[in-house]
């Protein structure tokens, strides 16, 4: 268990790494930040859901997709590293496991505006002539 002291440094450190999430070239440094805080403690699970996120953000996906992995193993409720998983994986090319993760964000109650945009744009990639029955890919289809 950690100090009230402790937990109220955790908490200013994440105050101050999300704001330069929003602002051109900081993104490392809230990389950095968030490192520390999951480190640290990590059950904070909007800490480690914002750490994927900056990495996004910084264009690094694989980075980005491990974590968001790491907060759905620690808390499989989480329809917003659910719905990240399902994105990045769409920019990554994996079709097939951005359908399965929007599915997942869909049944987590994640909001179905942001989860229609996806699925609009993976149709618009993908072809009923290019998939299983159940919505799954072909793997020798190639949207190049």
């Amino acid at each position: 268990m950690i100090s009230r002291k402790m937990w109220g440094y955790i908490v200013s450190l994440y105050e101050q790494a999300l704001p330069l999430m929003k602002e051109p070239g900081t993104v490392p440094e809230a990389i950095e930040k968030l490192k520390l805080i999951v480190r640290v403690q990590p059950g904070f699970h909007e800490a480690t859901y914002a750490l994927g996120y900056a990495h996004f953000l910084n264009g690094e996906l694989g980075e980005a997709i491990n974590v968001w992995n790491m907060t759905v193993e620690a808390d499989p409720d989480n329809s917003k590293a659910i719905f990240g998983l399902a994105f990045a994986h769409l920019k990554n090319g994996d079709y097939e496991a951005s359908r399965r993760f929007a599915r997942m964000a869909r049944e987590g109650g994640y909001p179905e505006e942001k989860l229609s945009q996806l699925f609009d744009e993976l149709d618009s990639l993908t072809s009923p002539e290019d998939m299983y029955e159940d919505g799954t890919i072909l793997p020798a289809f190639d949207p190049l």
